[in-house]
């Protein structure tokens, strides 16, 4: 199938949906507590994409070209029955990639029905060992051990599995190396996500973001790293081996070496406007093109070709070197990543 292109002849390969803007982490980086408490008032119910309206949207995607789905959130495994939706998407797409995103806490509950309904992979976000760090970015108490346990039985169950770790500078950098350490012995593929400036409530600050630079570096001191082939499929990671043998970890350098030439990626929220870039100020309506305007599956898969035609996003290319975030963008926890 031919994919897409938009204007500046990037393909539309991935799709990542976030099902709730709800989470159960107050992390750093997405979710503050300062700013986002616990009498902060989430999308009601009623403007929430139901699971065959997602399933609709997949099936546009699909006529369009798109390889992967990512399901996401705020934390996915608060919505009621999400393997259910996992079913519908197999059923929809047999050949689909289909993967998670989640913080982990529910994790060990749902991996037999999610396993069962036919997930490939999954996403596990944890940045740090130590569940006191844990604490001290996430915002909440974190049994990083009981998560740990949860990414070692999907491991043993046949999923793929990636831990995504953000490293803040002054809270959880001295995380590097038992990050490391614990990825490298029971063979867990580490991907260290720099600090981005997603939306306007973190509080983002160009000087506290650790770059992947500086983490390889930290990382090289103790292990040698060869670098791995760039993925031509839009991969965002930049992946290096261990010299010893003993796995792989991945860079994805948003800030200090953008990809933005490469990203083939559109991003659905979970109230329905269809995002073409993560930094975007603004979507566009698909659940008001589902609801209101009662499109069927070719009319959709139309409307959304004509949109991703129409992309021009780079935003990190064109990003200056100020040390503080824009005034206006959607928010990480209604995106997802």
């Amino acid at each position: 199938m031919t994919a897409t292109i938009d204007s500046l002849k990037r393909p539309l390969k991935d799709l990542r949906v976030s099902i709730t803007d709800r989470c159960n982490l107050r992390c750093q980086y997405c979710l503050p507590e300062e700013l986002l408490g616990p009498g902060f008032a989430f999308s009601p119910r009623e403007e929430v994409l139901t699971y065959e309206e997602i399933n609709r949207i997949v099936d546009a995607f699909l006529a369009l070209g798109i390889r992967k789905v990512r399901i996401t959130g705020g934390e996915p495994l608060l919505r009621r029955d999400v393997s259910d939706l996992v079913r519908l998407l197999r059923k929809t797409g047999p050949e689909l990639d289909l993967a998670i995103t989640t913080n982990g806490l529910k994790l060990d509950e749902h991996l037999q029905s999610l396993r069962e309904a036919g997930l490939d992979r999954l996403n596990v976000s944890l940045d740090a060992i130590d569940p006191q760090i844990g604490r001290k970015i996430a915002g909440r108490p974190l049994d990083t051990e009981k998560i740990w346990a949860a990414v070692i039985r999907g491991q043993a169950m046949g999923f793929r599995v990636k831990l995504n770790t953000v490293i803040k500078k002054g809270v959880n950098d001295c995380q590097v190396l038992p990050l490391v350490e614990r990825c490298r012995k029971d063979g867990i593929e580490l991907r260290f996500i720099e600090y981005m400036d997603v939306g306007t409530s973190n509080g983002w600050d160009l000087q506290e973001v650790v770059t992947a630079k500086e983490i390889q570096e930290r990382i090289g001191l103790h292990y040698a790293l060869s670098p791995q082939a760039l993925d031509s499929g839009g991969e965002t990671a930049r992946r290096y081996r261990y010299d010893d043998g003993q796995g792989v970890v991945g860079f994805i350098n948003s800030i200090s070496q953008p990809f933005c030439q490469g990203c083939n990626r559109a991003r659905i929220s979970a109230t329905g406007d269809l995002h073409t870039c993560l930094f975007a100020n603004s979507g566009h309506p698909l659940k008001h093109w589902l609801r209101e305007e009662k499109l069927d599956t070719k009319a959709l898969a139309d409307r959304i070709g004509k949109v991703w035609g129409g992309r021009s996003d780079r935003y990190s290319e064109v990003r200056t070197s100020r040390a503080s975030a824009s005034s206006s963008r959607t928010e990480m926890w209604q995106i997802g990543g």
